[in-house]
C-alpha cells in the first residue's frame, strides 16, 4: 500500500511540474502567435481591399448576424467586420470575416471585401481544413479573380469547380453571406 501512495505522489508531482512547464510555454508563445495571426488577417484584408488605408472594426452583434444568416439561408458564422477606409478617411466598403459551415471538410475562414455599391472586391481564405490539391482549387487566384469586380447579385452565376464542388459552393455561399451582412450594416446595396 505504501508503494502505491509513493508512486501516486511521484506521478502527481511529475504532472504538476509538466503543467507548470506547459503553462510557461503557452505564456511565452501566446503573444507571438497572436501577432502572427493579426498580421495574417491584415494581409488578407489588404488583399480584398488593396486601396484601403485602414480598417475600422465594426462591432458584430451576434444576434443580428445570426438573424441575417438565418434569413438568407446561410449556414455561416460572422466572426468580424471592418469598414474599409481610404487615405482621406472616407468609407469605401466593408470587409467581413466569416466561417463557412458547408465546405467539404468543415469550416473555411475567409474574408470578403464588398464596396459600398455592392460589388465584390475580392476574397481571401485565412484558414481551412479542405483537402489539399483539387479541394483547394476554389482558393486559387484563377478562381478567386472571377469574383473580383462583379455585382453581388452575379456571384451565384460563377461556376463551381468540378471535383471541388462543395468547397467552391461554400466559397460562393460565404461571399453571398458576407454581402448580406454588409447590407445589414447599411453599406453594400
Amino acid at each position: 500500500m505504501n508503494k502505491i501512495v509513493k508512486n501516486a505522489l511521484i506521478l502527481m508531482a511529475f504532472s504538476l511540474v509538466l503543467g507548470f512547464v506547459l503553462g510557461a510555454v503557452y505564456k511565452i508563445t501566446e503573444g507571438p502567435i497572436a501577432e502572427a495571426t493579426l498580421r495574417k488577417e491584415m494581409e488578407a484584408y489588404k488583399v480584398v481591399f488593396e486601396n484601403a488605408d485602414t480598417f475600422k472594426e465594426v462591432a458584430v452583434d451576434a444576434d443580428a448576424a445570426a438573424k441575417v444568416m438565418t434569413d438568407g439561408g446561410f449556414p455561416d458564422e460572422i466572426n468580424k467586420a471592418f469598414e474599409a477606409v481610404d487615405a482621406s478617411g472616407n468609407g469605401i466598403g466593408y470587409v467581413v470575416q466569416l466561417t463557412t459551415k458547408d465546405g467539404y471538410s468543415g469550416g473555411i475562414v475567409m474574408v470578403v471585401g464588398i464596396t459600398l455599391d455592392g460589388t465584390v472586391n475580392g476574397f481571401s481564405v485565412t484558414a481551412h481544413t479542405e483537402t489539399s490539391g483539387l479541394g483547394t482549387k476554389a482558393f486559387d487566384p484563377a478562381y478567386a479573380d472571377q469574383f473580383k469586380g462583379i455585382p453581388a447579385a452575379d456571384v451565384s452565376g460563377v461556376a463551381t469547380i468540378s471535383g471541388a464542388t462543395l468547397t467552391s459552393s461554400a466559397v460562393k455561399n460565404g461571399i453571398n453571406a458576407a454581402v448580406a451582412y454588409a447590407n445589414s450594416l447599411g453599406g453594400a446595396q
